[in-house]
């Protein structure tokens, strides 16, 4: 398996592993269906996409997402006093047949590494809260639990955070 920065030519292998893993969900209220665009902008500065593959099949995906408007800020609904860079993590992805194999971890410090390089002190993500797999890997990896809210056009969310450094 090999971990590298995901770029625009990936965009539809990221597109397809998106739908294998939507269409596959028995509550597709634990993910978003995400469209091309929304997945395209994540390809492009100053956000990161990290994938893992194995050979030529692309089996995790995660992202660094930068927000370019207070909508997408998760960072403004914490309420935190403090100098802070914020970024999300955003869409992690895990091909059937690959979970149980820690791919979400490696990602999620993955991701933290580079957050780090890049100046930013605090990563904020969203989860289902009856995703209790990635629930578990993201309190695993020492995020914290902020409050759950609706987000993404009525998906409730639970929103996590973890100061870095």
């Amino acid at each position: 398996m090999e971990l590298r920065q995901c770029y625009p030519a990936d965009l539809q292998t990221i597109i397809d592993l998106n739908e294998t893993v939507y269409v596959a969900l028995p509550d597709k209220t634990v993910l978003r269906h995400n469209s091309p665009e929304m997945i395209a902008s994540c390809l492009e500065e100053p956000n990161v996409t990290l994938g893992i593959w194995e050979g030529n099949l692309l089996i995790a995906i995660g992202m660094l997402y930068v927000p370019q408007c207070l909508e997408e800020d998760h960072f403004h609904d914490l309420g935190l006093k403090g100098d802070f860079k914020s970024a999300n993590q955003k869409l992690f992805l895990v091909r059937d047949g690959y979970r149980g194999l820690g791919l979400q971890r490696k990602l999620i410090r993955e991701v933290e590494r580079i957050a780090v390089a890049r100046g930013y002190n605090l990563l904020c993500t969203t989860v289902a809260p009856n995703n209790d797999f990635s629930i578990n890997n993201f309190l695993k990896e020492g995020y914290i639990y902020a409050k759950t809210e609706e987000k993404y056009g009525g998906l409730v969310r639970n929103l996590y955070y973890k100061v870095l450094g």
